[in-house]
Parts: C-alpha cells; sequence; structure tokens
C-alpha cells in the first residue's frame, strides 16, 4: 500500500540520468512530496541559496561535479540529510561518502520502495522539535564540559556550539539512550540506521569518528565517546 505525506517536504533530485531522475520524481511526487530536479551539481548548490530543502538525493557520477565533491561543498553552507545514489558498490565510496556528511547511500539498480522507505526514514528523524517540545526542553545528558538537548538539537562541547547531521544525531541519541553502557555496533547500526541494516560496521566506525571529531576536545584521546575493544563503544555515564 503506497504511504502518503502531508508535510509537503521539499526534496532535491540531482542525477543526470533523466530516466532515473523522472523515476525519482514522479514516484515522490506522487506521495506529496515537492521535488525540484537538477542535471547538475552545481545548480543544486546554487538553488541552496534560495531554498530550504528537507533532502537531497543525489547521483554520485555527474558530468560538472561528482557527488562526493558536491556534498562536500553543500556541508560548508547546510546540514540538509543527503542520500548518495550510485552504481559502484564498494565500501570505500560509501565511506567517503559517509565521511564527507551523506546520510545514507543507496546501491543502483534500486527498488523504488526501498528508496521510499528511506526518504520516510530520513524525514522522520530529521522532523523539528515541536513548539511545545522546545519550551520543556533541557539538557538530556551531560558530561564535564558536554551538553545536549534531543529536542532543541543543541550540543554544546568546551563552551562551542556543535553542529551535527541528521545521522549524527540518530546516533548520539542511541549512545544517550544507553550512556555508561557497552552498545554493539550492531545494535547502532539497527536503532540508528534501521531495522534494514545490521551488517554494515563501517558505517558506524565512519559516524563514531565524525562525533569523536565534533564532540571531543581531544578526537585522538576521547573522554566521551570510548571503544570497548571487541565489544562496541561506550557513552561515559551522565554526570
Amino acid at each position: 500500500m503506497a504511504q502518503f505525506t502531508t508535510n509537503n517536504h521539499l526534496i532535491y533530485v540531482v542525477d543526470d540520468d533523466t530516466a532515473i531522475a523522472r523515476l525519482v520524481s514522479v514516484n515522490l511526487t506522487a506521495r506529496g512530496y515537492r521535488v525540484k530536479e537538477f542535471d547538475r551539481g552545481l545548480q543544486a548548490i546554487a538553488g541552496l541559496k534560495i531554498d530550504d530543502p528537507d533532502l537531497v538525493i543525489m547521483d554520485l557520477m555527474m558530468p560538472d561535479l561528482d557527488g562526493l565533491e558536491v556534498t562536500r561543498q553543500i556541508r560548508q553552507v547546510s546540514q540538509v540529510p543527503i542520500l548518495i545514489l550510485s552504481v559502484l558498490d564498494e565500501t570505500a565510496s560509501k565511506l567517503t561518502a559517509l565521511d564527507l556528511g551523506a546520510e545514507d547511500y543507496l546501491t543502483k539498480p534500486f527498488r523504488i520502495e526501498e528508496l521510499l522507505a528511506r526518504t520516510r526514514t530520513i524525514l522522520r528523524r530529521t522532523a523539528p522539535a515541536t513548539k511545545e517540545d522546545s519550551l520543556q526542553s533541557t539538557w538530556d545528558y551531560r558530561s564535564g564540559e558536554l551538553f545536549v538537548d534531543l529536542n532543541g538539537l543543541r550540543i554544546v562541547s568546551h563552551d562551542s556550539v556543535i553542529q551535527l547531521t541528521p545521522r549524527e544525531w540518530a546516533l548520539l541519541r542511541v549512545f544517550i539512550k544507553y550512556a555508561g553502557q557497552v552498545v554493539a555496533p550492531r545494535t547502532l547500526l539497527k536503532e540508528a540506521w534501521g531495522s534494514d541494516y545490521g551488517d554494515e560496521g563501517d558505517y558506524v566506525r565512519t559516524y563514531v569518528n565524525r562525533l569523536r571529531r565534533k564532540i571531543e576536545p581531544e578526537p585522538r584521546q576521547p573522554r566521551y565517546l570510548l571503544l570497548e575493544r571487541g565489544l562496541g563503544y561506550r557513552l561515559v555515564e551522565a554526570t
């Protein structure tokens, strides 16, 4: 059964393959999303000066700038979630995309139902807090000089305000849920990425490193997000 949205999200579809772009756009539009198509990465970057899209779905291989470079440039100006599409099913390509700030990576050819499911998951996870939530927000986690407000999407680490991507927030939420406990990579994947994940341990390592670079004063000597070798990761207990 088709699932429809009523939130009127704006989604950028960036792909020089017109057939793929139309397939994605038509299916998104049919489910109530607003869609803008671009066949060049530079066009999408320029569009961000005008729009505030809720998601960017982008091909990895394009004629002007490839998807990795576009992701890098988007991350300089926006935290919009990015879903990469690519014919490359290489671990290195996936990890590079994730490390640059992409939220997810889907290999072509793909089933349109899977793309739609991942789109819904990303948009649910990145939905802004309601006004009521914001009024009631407090620090959900505090340890030393690290403060986290999950409802307000605020992080302060050692007097610096930190910006996270939606996937980084999803992973941090799981760590805070289990603060003080060792969490296995498989658990992190299923709770932060979804039930379809479980064996992509490289994803977890990549995102843990990204979180450390943002929240730790010395990422190579972490004090908050610790590795317990052979078991998983542990966010130190709140104080």
